[in-house]
């Protein structure tokens, strides 16, 4: 398969993961606005979230953006997430993609990496200054927790660029093709 299909199926996949969202992780990990300093607004969240949690009430969906970068890192307000999926990588060729995707990003300031894994190489990982969302194969009862987890990925970075992490490996021409094919 061609790395355009693959990106191609990746981005389809993912958007259809994101369709329909998991009521409980949206319910447990939405992203909190500023508290509210009376009584009044505190009670109202209070009985929000607890409707929320019986399902009387959706998710409060946060109306601001996911900003995909690190605190250390400089970037522009309207820097755009590209989600580098790695699952199912070995450790050596995600090293290389990492490395090809800095050569390839050194001079785009417009897009933040964020790295989706499930290979614990912390140590190469911090160097890259990206935000790395690591998902480990865990198995227990119900539904795996990797399976939950992507789906709430795929939903919570929606907007994002999405590329498989094959696409490091790329050299400079082939990237520029993909990044037009795709509208980068």
């Amino acid at each position: 398969m061609s790395i355009t299909d693959e990106t191609r199926t990746l981005r389809q996949e993912l958007a259809a993961l994101a369709a329909k969202p998991e009521w409980d992780f949206l319910a447990r990990y939405d992203l909190p606005g500023k508290k509210p300093s009376t009584l009044q607004g505190r009670a109202f969240r209070l009985v929000r979230t607890l409707l929320t949690k019986i399902r009387v009430l959706p998710p409060d969906m946060t109306k601001y953006r996911w900003l995909p970068t690190l605190k250390h890192s400089s970037s522009a307000p309207d820097t755009r997430a590209l989600l580098i999926w790695a699952l199912g990588m070995e450790q050596d060729s995600l090293r290389n993609a990492c490395l090809g995707f800095q050569q390839l990003l050194a001079d785009r300031q417009d897009l933040a990496p964020v790295l989706v894994t499930d290979v614990a190489d912390f140590a190469c990982f911090s160097r890259l200054g990206w935000l790395v969302e690591y998902l480990p194969e865990l198995v227990g009862e119900g539904q795996f927790y990797q399976e939950r987890k992507r789906a709430y990925l795929a939903w919570r970075y929606r907007d994002a660029v999405v590329v498989p992490a094959a696409a490091g490996l790329l050299d400079e021409e082939s990237w520029s093709r993909l990044q037009q094919h795709f509208g980068v």
